[in-house]
């Protein structure tokens, strides 16, 4: 089994602790300065700056303060250096937004639902906020099961640094704030760990993941994160096959496609070879075949090797991987250990187990002594015999 150490506690315990201060450690202020600044929250009157936050139309109003907000981060910083009194953040969903805004004036953040947490997520990293990508990854972990794994892959492959299949984040040398750079990489470092905690969980209940409709909204890349995956752990493969099946379905009607088999097959180009077919038989094959994930060769080659027939057609070195593969047994153990985010993915303690001698025979606790200690001492039978004796001749000659 591979123990996976938590991406975001890999640097030094300087580093972590100036990039847990990087929201409001270098900008960190007195305890008078956060009272001040939590009564400046939502406050019309003395507010010089206005913002209007939101995402395909649903967008709200929000007043600001200069000289709060562009100590926060570089990235408020740039916003506010223009001179205008109203700044459009168009790329933010304002629920996150929101929670950013109540973050930075010292008021406490709500992620009471998955939505508001994953847009927190998305603010705190375009805004270069550590502290709140933090609290939102580890509420996040707590909320978790299969799923909330889907929403959650929805939108984060753009926000890691080391998913496969991750979108390239922009190099880190090019920020000329090395305190930018450090909370970049510190935001990469806690999507990472969320993104590796909902794949162990996809894995682990990946029926229910596969049957979520949820599935069908995935995006290409998304999805084969998933179904690629050597450790998913389902029922049978026919339910894989069945899951993409509907996606492939989903792709055509959104694509406005005719819904024939070759136009699913290419909707999901090599996604087709994930389920493992020949470790199906009887009904199931038939039904997995009968979806038409597959070629008419490639099919008629998984019927005559999983009834141990000659092969219709002289199998060549690609298909007879492809036929190994499908035949390969899926593995039992987990790909990897969680991250330790919330009390949800806290590794299990291994408890020692006494032997079976011990479990016979358990050791008699000591019983407690009040005496003396010289008292406690024990004596051989050569001292009392002669401890005794001289007793004794104490005895006659008095």
């Amino acid at each position: 089994m591979t123990v996976v150490t938590n991406p975001a506690r890999t640097n030094s315990d300087d580093e972590i602790e100036s990039g847990h201060e990087s929201a409001a450690g270098e900008y960190a202020a007195s305890a008078l300065d956060i009272e001040e600044h939590a009564r400046l929250y939502d406050d019309e009157k003395q507010s010089d700056i206005v913002f209007v936050a939101g995402i395909n139309g649903d967008t709200w109003r929000y007043p600001g303060h200069r000289r709060v907000l562009a100590a926060t981060s570089p990235v408020f910083a740039a916003l506010l250096a223009c001179k205008t009194d109203v700044i459009v953040v168009d790329y933010i969903d304002r629920r996150g937004f929101e929670q950013l805004l109540r973050y930075h004036y010292c008021e406490p953040t709500q992620l009471n639902s998955v939505g508001t947490a994953r847009c927190a997520l998305d603010a705190a990293y375009k805004f270069l906020c550590a502290p709140l990508a933090e609290r939102c990854a580890r509420r996040l972990d707590e909320m978790l099961d299969a799923g909330v794994a889907l929403e959650i892959l929805r939108d984060l492959r753009f926000l890691c640094a080391r998913l496969p299949g991750a979108a390239s984040a922009p190099p880190l040398p090019a920020l000329s704030d090395d305190a930018a750079a450090r909370s970049l990489a510190q935001c990469s470092r806690w999507c990472d760990s969320l993104a590796h905690n909902a794949l162990l969980v996809l894995d682990d209940d990946a029926d229910t993941a596969l049957t979520d409709e949820r599935l069908e909204e995935l995006t290409y890349e998304d999805l084969s994160l998933i179904v690629k995956r050597d450790t998913l752990r389902v029922s049978s493969e026919l339910v894989l096959a069945e899951a993409l099946s509907r996606w492939a379905t989903a792709a055509c009607k959104r694509t406005k496609r005719e819904l024939t088999s070759a136009n699913k097959r290419a909707a999901l180009g090599e996604l087709a070879y994930c389920p493992r077919y020949l470790l199906l038989s009887g009904d199931e094959l038939d039904r997995a075949l009968g979806l038409e994930l597959l070629e008419p060769m490639e099919r008629a080659l998984v019927t005559a090797r999983a009834r141990k027939l000659s092969a219709p057609v002289p199998v060549g070195a690609e298909q007879e991987s492809l036929l190994r593969r499908w035949a390969r047994p899926r593995p039992v153990e987990p790909a990897a250990l969680p991250v330790h985010l919330s009390p949800r993915s806290e590794p299990p303690v291994d408890e020692p187990q006494p032997s079976k001698l011990c479990a016979r025979r358990p050791k008699r606790p000591k019983q407690p002594s009040f005496a003396p200690e010289e008292k406690r001492k024990k004596k051989g039978c050569c001292a009392c015999f002669g401890e005794g004796l001289l007793r004794a001749f104490i005895c006659l000659f008095d």
